[in-house]
């Protein structure tokens, strides 16, 4: 089957989301279509429109439709998904970089995160970084986990001077 080269929308009032235990998936109910049993939800924006355009997926990745808003939905169901979505997307903020060095053939970073210290590594600077917009960066360790900079001017002046060595 080939994938439609257009979107299918869904009406939040259609979907009804929930979790059967709280350590369990997330299942998605579309009225009158199919219940996802392993459902995942994206955001199509997450940087530009978070609060804005989400897609859902059955288990294999396929896109099953486009909510987009959570506007409508049932309190329970936008729980769910609020939850899921806290979880796919939660990236600590950096308020400082306490150390930074290289370590074979990486940069070891520890860094005080508004959750506490985090230790990781960045391969390659310049395909692991990304400036969203002047001053906030988002930096993707080599295990996928995402850390932000939220505003580049608020670091303290080692932190910049640590950060200078990567540019």
């Amino acid at each position: 089957m080939q994938p439609s080269s257009t979107a299918n929308y869904i009406e939040p009032t259609s979907v009804r989301a929930w979790r059967p235990t709280p350590v369990s998936e997330l299942r998605i109910e579309i009225a009158g279509d199919r219940t996802i049993l392993f459902g995942k939800v994206r955001r199509l924006f997450p940087n530009s429109r978070p609060d804005a355009y989400y897609s859902l997926h059955d288990p294999t990745g396929t896109e099953v439709g486009i909510v987009r808003s959570l506007d409508g939905m049932d309190a329970e169901s936008r729980k769910a998904i609020e939850e899921e979505l806290e979880r796919r997307y939660f990236t600590p903020l950096i308020e400082s970089i306490l150390s930074l060095r290289q370590d074979g053939g990486m940069w070891l970073f520890r860094a005080q995160t508004q959750r506490g210290q985090a230790v990781f590594y960045v391969r390659n600077w310049r395909d692991s970084s990304h400036e969203i917009k002047p001053g906030r960066w988002l930096i993707v360790s080599v295990d996928g986990q995402r850390y932000e900079i939220a505003d580049w001017e608020s670091l303290d002046a080692r932190s910049k001077d640590l950060l200078e060595q990567l540019f």
